[in-house]
């Protein structure tokens, strides 16, 4: 019988389906290693224990836990913008 609890969901803890997201420290899985700082693309959420389970470039599925993880800002953030560089004459 399946447990209620075994179903996965798309949003969770501010988390979403095809939120990009960054590993903080180094993750080991059998046979596989994930570097810290590696950026990956939210596929599901499961449950008890809350677990993210993303995907990396090469398509291969990791399930980390949620505190390994950080939302990935980009690398440059509106504040590095100079508005200035628009009005130049």
């Amino acid at each position: 019988m399946a447990n209620i609890y075994d179903k996965r969901s798309g949003n969770h803890a501010g988390y979403n389906e095809g939120t990009k997201i960054e590993t903080i420290v180094d993750h080991h899985e059998v046979n596989r290693d994930l570097s810290s700082g590696t950026i990956l693309t939210v596929a599901s959420i499961a449950h008890y224990p809350t677990r993210i389970i993303a995907v990396d470039k090469s398509g291969l599925e990791w399930t980390l836990p949620i505190h390994s993880i950080r939302r990935f800002e980009s690398e440059k953030s509106i504040s590095d913008f100079n508005h200035n560089d628009n009005f130049k004459e």
